[in-house]
């Protein structure tokens, strides 16, 4: 099954993991358990578009290196 995601900002997408990417990712890019989601996006017209950034982050370089020390 091939799936299709909205890669519309992937082309300034930077190729790094950030902080904000790594939270995302860690909580499984469930805006109902981010702090981000919740203080940012939840009252704006403005969406979120984080999980895409993480599913574009995990399709052109792999998941986060994510050591025990990072949690």
């Amino acid at each position: 099954m091939e799936y299709a995601y909205n890669t519309s900002g992937s082309n300034t997408l930077n190729k790094l993991w950030t902080q904000s990417a790594v939270d995302c990712y860690m909580i499984g890019c469930m805006c109902s358990k981010c702090y981000l989601y919740k203080s940012v996006f939840l009252k704006s017209e403005t969406k979120c578009k984080m999980k895409d950034t993480v599913i574009e982050l995990v399709r052109q370089i792999g998941v986060p290196d994510i050591t025990k020390d990072d949690v």
